[in-house]
């Protein structure tokens, strides 16, 4: 249909007709979703440049308290991601060290929801073994900006009570449980021989 109308405006241009029928440019398709796209990657590649500002971890929910003996016990916190305007959550990130003496387990489950101010967030929910040490949980948007979560493992803390030594005061109570004790000995003596 295109090619038929240039080649009628050409014509047209021949015998003199351009007055009658005024030509104009016509856009293929092609041509015109190439622009689009172009245009598409032109504000794709000004949003991700703009978007400095790191992304938002709050807790939602948690139950970090862990007993002295870790094995079989676990903790789990909720949190609420959201990038605001940005350009929005890529995914959460987990690390940590462990106590190998024990099977230590981890999972994680991922929902999408729209936080107080409209913005689009994601729900985490992470559950862990009691037995991790120095757990960072940490979420990037799609700019590469990090924020921490807050997160901070309650474990009870462990008191050791040091030997107390006692000193007499003076030589004279230790010449006196000295002189008891020899009492003692020679009244045993004298009974069993």
């Amino acid at each position: 249909m295109v090619h038929i109308a240039k080649k009628l405006v050409f014509l047209c241009m021949l015998i003199g007709c351009s007055q009658a029928f005024p030509y104009h440019d016509v856009t293929t398709e092609d041509k015109a979703i190439k622009h689009f796209e172009v245009e598409r990657e032109r504000q794709d590649a000004i949003q991700s440049v703009t978007d400095f500002t790191p992304p938002v971890c709050r807790v939602v929910n948690d139950s970090l308290d862990c007993p002295l003996s870790c094995e079989n016990a676990s903790w789990e916190v909720t949190y609420i991601m959201s990038d605001g305007a940005g350009s929005g959550i890529d995914h959460p990130s987990f690390s940590a060290t462990d106590s190998t003496e024990f099977n230590n387990t981890f999972s994680i489950s991922i929902d999408t929801t729209v936080d107080e101010n409209g913005y689009n967030a994601t729900i985490v929910e992470y559950i862990g073994s009691c037995c991790f040490h120095n757990v960072e949980i940490t979420v990037i948007d799609k700019a590469g900006n990090r924020a921490k979560c807050p997160f901070n493992i309650k474990r009870p803390v462990v008191t050791t009570i040091s030997p107390m030594t006692v000193k007499p005061t003076s030589s004279s109570s230790t010449t006196t449980i000295s002189l008891l004790s020899s009492f003692i000995v020679m009244a045993l003596k004298s009974v069993l021989f």
